[in-house]
């Protein structure tokens, strides 16, 4: 592994065990370190799970009592000035303590196009695709609006956006999609998601006496077609002024979208003769292939969120939006078991909860309910919810706050004594995980996946809130709290995946199906 392949590994992990504030293992340090975007697709191996555990156990094993990393665990990691916050929990305790001096950290030098809130503010006020008080996306392009700064500091920043290129390769009623590797830097919920953008960050390196009019925007779209597709006479050639501005693509609804935004471009192929077959060019584009609009149905759950939100505005005929599901594992349901309900605010587990009980004989524990009593105070909606997620992060973000709320959670379980039971509103992989070993039964998980805009729908209608009691940033700033920011790991251990695309009443058919193909069904 080349220097800087490490330094990237090593990077990653510091990151991401600060962001977490307690140990991980290396395959979770991987999947959240791919989630919030931090490794280059140059720097990512075949094998990263075992380039990560390497590499922190060679750091470890080099630098001793000086490394910032330490064991706390067989093949579980932390940063050793994080265990002096920690020292008296039964998971740290036996360690010493060491605070090591910080080491200079980022291994790219790659600077990177960006905006700061205060610049943005003012016009990206909307969830999708739009151009704000705009006609054109051009007017984003002024160099007293934008800063270049290494991308590194800009992954860590939620104070910026990192403008990015998203272009959609057209040829008459076809476009051009792709579904990504396995390993690359989409968050781990669109891996093996089709996608219709190619693209990539805009660098200083874009940046040219010749393309001073859009900063550098389309001669980065360019070379990322060039670096992503291959045709049988070779790398696409393409004129930058070729390239049709469609919009900007502003998503507030993640951590990854928040720090970026993308400029949505088109190219129209002319010659389809040439572009007929295109192979990939790097290893994260794999499966290639037209879709022909004017023929083909689009199912959204197909597609990652962005290509969901250009099919919606760009090809809105084509668009095929019954609600879906997919079964991973069926077996858990089998016999006597726990059943999870998890998934992000708005999104539909209390009607799928209430499905589980109604119709297929379940009987309900509410972790929040579970919660409130451990905090000592009234569950929501009784409790404003912005407090309540304030004092939930508090409890959760304590060393054993996981393991204390899975106890409480398995403590009722066996109370219940009931073959099937369902937990709904767990927020943190930590706690399904303390739950799963705690638990009398089996744990199964399904995560009910629903795009932003239907989930702010299906929020404001709720018992807590009137109708027009609530705008959209206000339900993005509970929808993105920090409590909630790891709802998203989640969907990598789900049994089923629920996604609804429209709202209550096509959802509930959903889950009516999905419980018949289980086999959970009762009535």
């Amino acid at each position: 592994m080349s220097n800087a392949k490490e330094a990237t590994y090593l990077w990653v992990a510091e990151t991401v065990l600060r962001k977490a504030g307690r140990p991980l293992r290396a395959a979770e340090l991987v999947a959240r370190g791919l989630d919030d975007q931090l490794f280059n697709d140059q720097e990512i191996s075949k094998t990263p799970q075992k380039s990560m555990q390497s590499r922190l156990s060679m750091e470890i094993l080099r630098n001793g009592d000086s490394s910032k990393f330490v064991r706390v665990a067989a093949g579980k990691f932390f940063l050793r000035d994080l265990l002096e916050q920690h020292r008296r929990s039964e998971v740290h305790g036996n360690l010493a303590v060491y605070t090591a001096p910080r080491r200079t950290a980022p291994p790219s030098s790659e600077r990177v196009l960006a905006i700061h809130r205060d610049k943005y503010g003012p016009f990206l006020d909307f969830q999708g695709i739009g151009m704000g008080p705009f006609k054109s996306p051009e007017n984003l392009f002024d160099r007293n609006l934008v800063t270049y700064l290494p991308r590194t500091e800009a992954e860590i920043r939620d104070d910026l956006k990192q403008f990015i290129t998203y272009t959609i390769v057209q040829h008459e009623t076809k476009i051009l999609s792709f579904v990504r590797g396995q390993y690359n830097r989409a968050a781990s919920f669109l891996r093996g998601a089709t996608c219709v953008g190619f693209g990539g960050h805009v660098t200083d390196l874009d940046l040219s006496l010749f393309t001073q009019r859009d900063l550098g925007v389309r001669a980065s779209a360019v070379r990322e077609l060039s670096e992503e597709i291959t045709l049988p006479n070779g790398r696409p050639q393409i004129d930058p002024d070729k390239l049709e501005l469609l919009g900007v693509l502003n998503d507030n609804s993640s951590s990854v979208g928040i720090r970026h935004l993308a400029i949505v471009m088109r190219y129209w192929v002319e010659d389809f003769s040439k572009w007929e077959q295109p192979q990939r060019g790097e290893v994260s584009i794999n499966r290639l292939r037209w879709i022909d609009t004017s023929r083909e149905p689009l199912n959204l759950s197909d597609f990652e969120y962005w290509s969901q939100l250009c099919i919606k505005e760009y090809f809105p005929q084509a668009l095929r939006t019954v609600p879906s599901y997919r079964v991973q594992r069926r077996s858990v349901f089998r016999n006597k078991h726990v059943t999870c309900v998890v998934g992000a605010i708005g999104s539909g587990k209390s009607a799928t909860t209430k499905a589980l009980i109604e119709h297929a004989g379940y009987k309900q524990i509410n972790s929040g309910r579970v919660l409130a009593h451990l905090l000592g105070i009234a569950p929501v909606p009784q409790s404003d919810r912005a407090t309540f997620q304030k004092a939930a992060l508090k409890f959760i973000s304590e060393p054993d706050g996981p393991k204390v709320l899975a106890a409480a959670l398995a403590k009722d379980i066996q109370l219940v004594d009931h073959d099937r039971i369902v937990v709904d509103g767990i927020r943190h992989p930590e706690t399904l995980s303390e739950l799963r070993d705690l638990s009398p039964s089996p744990v199964a998980l399904i995560y009910v996946y629903t795009p932003p805009d239907v989930a702010f729908e299906m929020f404001r209608m709720r018992e807590d809130y009137g109708y027009d009691k609530i705008d959209f940033d206000a339900f993005i700033e509970l929808y993105n709290a920090p409590v909630e920011g790891q709802v998203r790991y989640l969907i990598q251990d789900a049994d089923v995946i629920l996604y609804n695309w429209i709202g209550l009443s096509e959802y509930e058919k959903t889950i009516d199906e999905m419980l018949t193909k289980v086999g959970l069904k009762t009535c």
